[in-house]
């Protein structure tokens, strides 16, 4: 297929120049980027193909035998921005860029407008009207614009990344003697492992950080909500653990982290800078009050009867990179759940804003107290809100 149609090259390089300076574009290295490889890759006749792309902008980041699907959805946001560029920027004049789905090659077509004729209105387009009004309706209905609380992270110009913390385990001797993997609650890094032997120095070389990972119920309910909730929006997203995440990502995708607070890693550093009045620590927060400078500790219980109450944050940050991240933060996986089907709840977001006067655009820290009985019967209960 010829993909030039009669344009020469000086002429599509020249379009591409006035796409990627467009405001559209203009704050987006990634999709300037990702466009002039595109556009450079089809002139020169090179088969691109999904590795080809993931290896030149991902480098060790990306890794194909895993299902890894970054490049595709860089690209589908990549479609998404050339045309709201051609029906909002482009002149009659212009090249239009495309890229066909399921394809890396840039199609070259001439710029179409649509022409209106003034025509007698048949019976059959009167019915047809009432369906298209019909239709409208339905996908308003089925289709609502989404929440506040995930918008700004939705429309922006980064690919979204879901983090979920995965707990640290250890290998060495277990209770019936022999050697295995065990969790200890107060090892949650390697960095924490070497302290510890050093403090234990009779452990040298009996205990190990392990390669097997795990994690509780949170993982699994929290990706089955988020998925379901972007899939209205057809949103594509990416879902990693936080001991594969590495900081090289920090500044080029939105994040959204489900998880304890102290399998957060580098991530914790973050929300320390942005929120200084909260300390992080095992089944507990602490939070100093900006004004008053007193500690109130809100720590996690579990009594006998299995009623647990737990302490979760939820936060939203937006970096200077011009990326967002989102934080759900439960030591027991409940929190997290609940607060992840609060704020996936339209209604119950639009309540949340109204009452503590926020904008789609505000960052914010809050505090919940979520309490139930055997992992069932969730009630939350909002404590305290702060904006950064």
């Amino acid at each position: 297929m010829d993909t030039q149609m009669n344009f020469d090259n000086d002429r599509i390089l020249a379009q591409l120049d006035k796409i990627i300076s467009d405001k559209l574009f203009a704050r987006s290295k990634i999709n300037v980027r990702l466009l002039d490889f595109l556009v450079t890759s089809t002139l020169e006749n090179r088969d691109v193909k999904e590795m080809t792309i993931g290896t030149a902008f991902f480098g060790a980041n990306y890794d194909p035998v895993k299902s890894d699907n970054k490049v595709r959805v860089y690209v589908y946001h990549l479609r998404k921005k050339l045309d709201e560029y051609y029906r909002t920027s482009a002149q009659p004049d212009e090249i239009v860029f495309q890229i066909a789905k399921g394809q890396y090659q840039v199609q070259f077509e001439p710029f179409k407008k649509l022409e209106v004729r003034k025509r007698p209105i048949p019976r059959w387009a009167y019915f047809m009207v009432v369906l298209m009004v019909g239709g409208a309706m339905t996908f308003f209905f089925y289709q609502r614009p989404v929440n506040d609380f995930w918008k700004t992270l939705m429309h922006n110009e980064f690919s979204t990344t879901v983090v979920f913390g995965d707990y640290f385990t250890i290998e060495g001797p277990i209770t019936t003697g022999g050697s295995g993997v065990t969790r200890d609650y107060e090892i949650n890094s390697e960095q924490d492992l070497r302290t510890w032997i050093s403090k234990n120095p009779e452990q040298t070389g009996k205990v190990r950080a392990s390669r097997h990972h795990y994690f509780n119920w949170m993982a699994p309910y929290c990706s089955k909500v988020i998925t379901e909730f972007w899939g209205k929006s057809d949103y594509p997203f990416d879902i990693i653990q936080i001991s594969e995440w590495s900081v090289a990502q920090l500044e080029n995708e939105n994040l959204v982290y489900f998880g304890q607070s102290k399998s957060m890693g580098v991530l914790k550093n973050i929300l320390v800078e942005k929120f200084p009045q909260y300390t992080y620590k095992s089944q507990e927060f602490e939070r100093v009050d900006p004004k008053t400078k007193e500690t109130t500790v809100y720590k996690d219980v579990i009594t006998y009867d299995d009623k647990m109450t737990d302490y979760t944050v939820v936060a939203k940050i937006s970096m200077p990179t011009g990326n967002e991240m989102r934080f759900f933060l439960s030591d027991q996986d409940y929190g997290a759940i609940s607060a992840l089907e609060y704020f996936t709840n339209d209604e119950d977001v639009a309540t949340f804003y109204e009452r503590h006067g926020l904008s789609k655009a505000d960052d914010f820290i809050a505090l919940f107290e979520v309490t139930g009985w055997l992992r069932k019967s969730y009630e939350m209960k909002f404590i305290l809100l702060d904006r950064s």
